[in-house]
């Protein structure tokens, strides 16, 4: 890696960027649906824009007609690579667009300063951003010694399939991704332009998804009873769960940061049906880790809730308790090189040092970190307009902002040249 950056060259490239390039790109991005299993459009775009901006360009199919779209800008040898990676799939679909034009997938410029649409925020935006900063650096005749690799990937937003929900459409949590990276789609590192509002984020939560069940007696109102119905039974467990959630997260403190617990759904009965009692009601829960806890660990420590609740109400035997999906989390060190070209890129160009922190939510960073490819998560958007403070409005729906895309292509002209070096 070279230690430091040609400044005539960095500044070069910077003159290049295309502002109404990266309007256009995010936006017409943002115009094609698609929700998790149904990628197939928005990957076929981005592997015609690959083709056209000097990108080998990859698609893969990874089933079901879902695909990746991998472009890799060859260096001329002797430099590090650097993969950008990024999601296509979005976390709503059409049917949303009624909440307003954030989840309508079909992109708004409001101001001139404000691209508002499904997947604008999480995360089409970044993808623009990936191609208007190799390209910038194509355009001033920079020949790069490392390659450049992005990655579209398919299936990474948080689902899983679950007893009768199944299909592409439930398929998620890095299933592109883990496919990219075990059929030739690898770099040395990886920025993962998630939306954490020009935040760098070395390290984020892994997750366990468990399901507990009930047991219930079916049988008519006429002959039902309150103490074996599986609904009214299930407020033991819940008094049990929300009882051991501040206990868990204060245990499992990273200096001032505490993971998260969600009782996510319950399901028990048939609203059609209100003369019948339900033979089971399930509850699901979100538990959040902290790099280096395992999915195990949780579960044995629920299991062991939900025995002394069982042990304390005889009418709790039967409850069972399994996972049905887990990710471990993942970090890098502050000092590792990859963040701190990030830092210094950061800091040459916006002035200032990034913000840096742990998130609650879980990216594919996990995956790569897995696999052996450093990876952080660093994004522009992130930005709630109405209050310029960070993180998602469901008011608002997703935005991002054209300032803080720009500024972010600036980082990652440096972070490319610095990292992959510039051929001789």
């Amino acid at each position: 890696m070279n230690a430091e950056v040609n400044k005539d060259l960095l500044a070069r490239a910077i003159d290049h960027i295309d502002r109404q390039r990266l309007v256009k790109l995010v936006m017409d991005l943002v115009d094609i649906p698609s929700p998790t299993g149904e990628e197939e459009g928005v990957a076929r775009a981005l592997h015609e824009i690959f083709g056209s901006a000097g990108f080998d360009a990859t698609l893969q199919p990874i089933g079901d007609d879902r695909y990746n779209a991998i472009g890799r800008l060859q260096g001329e040898g002797g430099g590090k690579s650097l993969m950008f990676n990024g999601h296509l799939d979005t976390s709503f679909g059409p049917e949303q667009a009624h909440r307003g034009i954030g989840y309508q997938c079909k992109a708004t410029l409001v101001d001139n300063e404000w691209i508002y649409g499904m997947g604008s925020f999480n995360m089409k935006s970044a993808m623009g951003t990936y191609i208007v900063a190799t390209e910038a650096i194509r355009k001033a005749g920079i020949k790069l010694a490392g390659d450049v690799v992005i990655a579209g990937v398919a299936g990474e937003i948080e689902k899983a399939p679950v007893n009768d929900f199944e299909g592409r459409q439930y398929q998620g949590y890095g299933v592109g991704t883990k496919f990219a990276i075990t059929h030739g789609a690898v770099a040395d590192f990886c920025i993962l332009g998630e939306p954490t509002n020009m935040m760098l984020i070395p390290r984020h939560c892994g997750t366990t998804w468990l399901k507990i069940t009930v047991p219930g007696r079916l049988i008519h109102t006429a002959w039902s009873k309150v103490e074996t119905n599986a609904i009214n039974k299930s407020r033991k467990v819940l008094d049990a769960i929300h009882d051991w959630i501040p206990g868990y997260c204060e245990r499992n403190k990273a200096g001032d940061f505490q993971p998260r617990v969600n009782v996510s759904a319950i399901e028990g009965g048939w609203p059609w049906r209100g003369a019948r009692t339900p033979d089971n009601c399930c509850i699901y829960m979100d538990v959040r880790t902290i790099p280096g806890v395992m999915p195990v660990q949780v579960y044995n420590e629920v299991r062991e809730v939900i025995a002394d609740a069982a042990s304390a109400n005889e009418e709790l035997a039967g409850v069972k308790v399994e996972i049905f999906l887990s990710a471990p989390g993942t970090s890098i060190p502050d000092d590792h090189e990859l963040v701190q070209t990030i830092i210094q890129a950061h800091t040459d160009q916006l002035g200032e040092a990034p913000k840096m922190g742990m998130e609650t939510w879980y990216s594919d960073a996990a995956h790569m970190n897995r696999y052996g490819i450093p990876t952080v998560n660093y994004g522009s958007a992130g930005r709630i307009r109405t209050t310029g403070g960070g993180g998602f409005s469901t008011s608002q729906g997703e935005a991002v902002y054209i300032g803080d895309m720009l500024d972010i292509i600036r980082v990652y002209i440096q972070s490319i040249l610095t990292i992959c070096g510039v051929a001789e």
